[in-house]
């Protein structure tokens, strides 16, 4: 079985953000990331510390590298997938 590899056009300000958060949605749901939207707090008890890091630092990467660099810059110190 093949994973197909799912690309979404880079967020940039010139395109539409509800199109794009709704693709970013999407593509996290297809990589099992998705509650990481909902923020840390509204993660299952029952996961462990070092999950919950590792699920919002997965989330996070793959949001970040689907922002432009002139967003990316403005958002990178960010510590929440949520925020971004």
């Amino acid at each position: 079985m093949f994973e197909r590899k799912s690309e979404i056009e880079k967020f940039d300000r010139s395109n539409n953000f509800v199109l794009w958060s709704i693709k970013m949605r999407a593509l996290l749901t297809t990589q099992g990331l998705a509650k990481a939207l909902d923020g840390e707090g509204e993660l299952p008890i029952i996961m462990k510390a070092s999950e919950r890091v590792k699920l919002m630092e997965k989330a996070k990467s793959i949001i970040l590298l689907n922002l432009s660099d002139e967003v990316l810059i403005e958002v990178v110190e960010e510590k929440d997938a949520v925020v971004l």
